[in-house]
């Protein structure tokens, strides 16, 4: 009986110790139109995390019609980043859940669009 205790706490150990190494992981919910950029930029981006941080990351994904996606975050689907390009759907997540601030178009330069 002793044998088969220590032989499970010794199992409860190592699956715990791999489950605290496991490497972070973020979850970008984007636009369809961003899939392919997004095959380039996340590994650049994990090189830049692992370079920074002496960690991997994982980076999941999650694509989509704008508007679907931003009511999915709006709904409850745990984003860490949320990459939009309408207006009308950042706001949505501005006005529906405070999930990002009201003067988002103010805060950076360009009204805040990385891009034209």
């Amino acid at each position: 009986m002793k044998k088969l205790f220590g032989a499970s706490l010794l199992a409860a150990g190592l699956a715990l110790s791999s489950v605290a190494q496991a490497a972070p992981t973020l979850l970008n919910v984007s636009y369809d139109v961003m899939r392919d950029f997004y095959k380039d930029y996340n590994a650049a981006f994990q090189k830049h995390w692992q370079a920074e941080h002496n960690e991997n990351i994982t980076l999941q994904m999650s694509f989509g019609g704008s508007s679907k996606q931003a009511r999915s975050v709006i709904d409850g689907l745990p984003a860490d980043v949320i990459t939009m390009n309408m207006a009308t759907d950042i706001n949505a997540l501005a006005d529906n859940g405070k999930l990002v601030p009201d003067n988002w178009v103010t805060r950076l330069p360009n009204n805040s669009a990385p891009f034209t």
